[in-house]
């Protein structure tokens, strides 16, 4: 007499049967998610993606790609300066928009874009952010820290030190 341990519906493959996409909430299955080839869900749904490229592409019709001139209007650097070091991804201005209300905000750096999309455009979040900077600035008795957060290059010894311990 042979015991069976697990039924056929008991196994568990890992994979879940759906999950919720993170733009619209609505819980779907897994073919409606890109799946990368290291095996990643994404977590916007396919209609969700869909829909931002033509947001994306109509932002870009309708407001002009910045001049050689132009600087971020956040970290307030010119390209050449934002690209010196050859990273493709960092030589071109990224279209910002809003999310919510599907708007055109400006043209920005790769870095800024990324930074506000971690904050997740949330003001809160952003200010949250400021104030922590702003705390270890006072923490560290202001240590010739200029507002780029790099320090200036004439510092101490002392003042590398310091830094280079964690303090």
């Amino acid at each position: 007499m042979q015991i069976t341990l697990f039924q056929d519906d008991d196994i568990v493959s890992g994979i879940p049967e759906g999950i919720e996409c993170k733009d619209c909430g609505v819980f779907q299955p897994i073919s409606q998610f890109q799946v990368m080839q290291s095996g990643e869900i994404k977590r916007k749904c396919r209609t969700c993606s869909r829909d931002q490229a033509q947001t994306v592409a109509r932002l870009r019709k309708e407001n002009p790609y910045p001049d050689e001139h132009y600087c971020c209007p956040i970290c307030d650097r010119h390209m050449d300066e934002i690209a010196r070091h050859g990273q493709q991804k960092l030589q071109v201005w990224v279209l910002d928009h809003c999310h919510d209300t599907e708007t055109f905000r400006g043209w920005v750096c790769f870095n800024c874009n990324t930074g506000l999309g971690g904050f997740k455009d949330n003001l809160t979040i952003t200010q949250n952010a400021v104030e922590y900077l702003h705390q270890h600035k006072l923490r560290i008795g202001n240590h010739e820290t200029s507002d780029t957060g790099h320090r200036d290059k004439q510092q101490s010894q002392s003042d590398m030190d310091c830094c280079d311990t964690g303090c």
